[in-house]
């Protein structure tokens, strides 16, 4: 699952940025029903519970708290009739109520329909890669690493200008250790799937 998904965003994004068509009837067929564009928001998340395994502490074991991040992106969206298909590629970056600093990969996949002239509907799953600083990933890195969430929201169409509003939830747990950082003990870990709500602001070239 996750390599076909892997392969339709390498397909979409080649053409995003591929030269333009030599025949210009393709041309035509290409612009009225594919576009690319560029998009970028916030998000509101929550950094999960933390989890107790040796001691028992329920103001941390319950500790819940939003955190603020940005983040940047490219997209491709290909009409079909009613619906839309719409692959994304974001940098994610955002910082949990530990003060920790993470960063990822998110690839939104999502299949859209129009409920009105200006408004959609859409939802589908979400590929995540952890970054981390200072360190390039290889193909094997990606596949090992890559953790898959489900995701679904509302979008509202002004001409270029689209607002959306997302919602993202791992579909995994993505359990973090906690090693004496913040002053928090070695025996907590942190669930990092906790939901994702984004607010966004797209542009189509």
């Amino acid at each position: 699952m996750k390599k076909i998904i892997i392969l339709l965003l390498l397909i979409a994004f080649t053409k995003a940025y591929a030269q333009e068509p030599v025949i210009p009837v393709a041309k035509k067929v290409v612009n009225q029903f594919i576009k690319f564009g560029t998009k970028a928001g916030v998000n509101f998340n929550t950094s999960g519970d933390l989890d107790e395994i040796i001691s028992d502490n329920p103001s941390l074991a319950n500790s819940r708290e939003n955190i603020n991040g940005f983040y940047v992106g490219i997209y491709s969206e290909i009409k079909l009739l009613m619906l839309y298909l719409r692959p994304e590629l974001h940098y994610s970056e955002f910082t949990d109520n530990l003060s920790n600093k993470q960063s990822r990969l998110e690839a939104p996949i999502s299949l859209g329909i129009k409920v009105l002239p200006i408004l959609s509907g859409f939802a589908g799953p979400t590929l995540r890669f952890p970054i981390s600083s200072g360190n390039i990933p290889g193909i094997e890195d990606i596949e090992q690493n890559t953790s898959v969430g489900i995701h679904f929201g509302a979008r509202i169409h002004l001409g270029k200008l689209g607002l959306d509003i997302r919602y993202d939830k791992g579909l995994s747990g993505e359990e973090v250790n906690l090693i004496g950082s913040n002053n928090i003990p070695s025996n907590l870990k942190i669930d990092n799937s906790a939901g994702l709500i984004s607010l966004g602001l797209s542009y189509a070239f």
